[in-house]
C-alpha cells in the first residue's frame, strides 16, 4: 500500500438487478485505463433492499476523473481499484 498524490477516480454506474435503479460506486487507481476497474468487484446496495456483488465490466457507464487528493492505493488499500475485497458503495 502506498499513498499517491496523483491518481484517478473510476466512477461506475450499475443498474440494480432487482428494481433497475441506478447504483454508483467508485474506486481510486494509479492507472487511468478502464481495465483495472472493470476487473474490480463492488458491493453496492439499493434503496429497494438489494445488496450484492457486481464486477466493473457489468457497469452501464464508467468514467474516469483525475484525483489530486492524496489517497492510498494497492492491493491492501480499501477503496482502491486494486483492492482484492469488494468496494462498498
Amino acid at each position: 500500500m502506498q499513498t499517491v498524490s496523483e491518481s484517478f477516480s473510476h466512477v461506475l454506474l450499475f443498474a440494480c438487478p432487482q428494481c433497475g435503479s441506478p447504483l454508483a460506486s467508485a474506486c481510486a487507481s494509479k492507472d487511468k485505463n478502464l481495465e483495472v476497474a472493470d476487473a474490480h468487484w463492488f458491493n453496492p446496495h439499493c434503496h429497494c433492499g438489494w445488496i450484492g456483488p457486481v464486477i466493473g465490466v457489468q457497469a452501464v457507464k464508467h468514467w474516469v476523473e483525475p484525483w489530486n487528493i492524496p489517497v492510498k492505493v494497492g492491493p491492501d488499500a480499501a477503496g482502491t481499484c486494486d483492492d482484492e475485497r469488494p468496494t462498498k458503495a
